[in-house]
């Protein structure tokens, strides 16, 4: 998906796609990897959890209005778009960095549209900025398990 008149409801089923593929992503991890089980199924929850709270904001202050006259001019999708699928002989340490960067991507992408989008209602760019910090937060979790995870091998 390009940049050419990217409308919010756009933006929104792009977050809701990298919310679902990130969760899936973390499923993935903690099968693969069950001595980590239950930080990945957190991030994969915590996925779902962002997905339903950018939706619900969307759906609560976007009318009708604000959807047909507001784009997102000079955003480009493809500058956020990442591989969630993992190889059968990735390694922890692969997986770990994967998840770290598309953690980076993932926070790229929601501060780009919060700060794109301050022209919006506040609630909008709040709720996108809030999604970038949590998934922030997820990075640091992973990046201290990743250190774990080379300082055992």
């Amino acid at each position: 998906m390009g940049s050419a008149g990217l409308t919010t409801a756009a933006i929104i089923r792009y977050s809701e796609n990298l919310e679902d593929d990130s969760s899936a992503f973390y499923e993935t991890l903690a099968e693969r990897w069950p001595a980590h089980k239950d930080a990945f199924l957190t991030f994969a929850r915590d996925g779902k959890k962002n997905k339903t709270q950018v939706v619900r904001t969307y759906q609560e202050t976007i009318s009708d209005a604000y959807e047909a006259s507001y784009s997102f001019e000079g955003l480009s999708l493809r500058d956020y778009e990442f591989d969630t699928s993992l190889r059968q002989e990735t390694s922890l340490m692969e997986g770990l960095e994967s998840a770290l960067a598309l953690e980076e991507q993932a926070c790229a992408f929601y501060l780009d549209v919060a700060e794109r989008s301050k022209a919006l209602l506040a609630t909008i760019p709040r709720a996108f900025t809030r999604v970038a910090k949590k998934r922030s937060q997820r990075k640091s979790s992973l990046e201290a398990l990743l250190q774990e995870t080379k300082a055992g091998s």
